[in-house]
């Protein structure tokens, strides 16, 4: 039986999530945007917020990473919300990632799947309902 790619990206991301739990390391989740939530913005812009367990120290340089399908979508920070810009309409996965000084992932959140909304420019205008008229 052959899996597909994504199939074998979950699994290994919760293996890695269950040893890094197990070992009492730190942990990251992406709290927003929601699985399968979709984003209306037509200039593509959105925000990540992720928490981190335990806290950063900021003082020990350890960074977070937003992949966005797959990719670095942004230079790493400290901070716990993220701004991306131009998202492409359609489908799309988010990851966060807890990188060390030494540039190891420490940790990896679950994947987000979302979906980015822009209207069309080809699509017309919606026309208002007729109104019945008053008798």
């Amino acid at each position: 039986m052959t899996r597909s790619p994504k199939y074998v990206t979950v699994v290994l991301t919760l293996l890695f999530g269950f040893a890094c739990a197990s070992a009492g390391a730190a942990q990251i989740a992406i709290l927003s945007p929601a699985q399968q939530d979709t984003i209306h913005d037509n200039s593509g812009n959105m925000v990540v917020k992720v928490k981190v367990e335990p806290p950063i120290d900021p003082r020990k340089g350890t960074l977070i990473r937003i992949l966005l399908d797959s990719k670095p979508a942004g230079p790493d920070s400290q901070g716990l919300s993220f701004t991306l810009e131009g998202v492409e309409r359609g489908e799309h996965q988010l990851q966060a990632l807890l990188i060390d000084p030494k540039g190891q992932t420490t940790a990896v959140s679950g994947t987000i799947n979302f979906t980015m909304w822009q209207a069309s420019v080809n699509a017309p205008p919606r026309k208002p309902k007729p109104q019945p008229k008053p008798k």
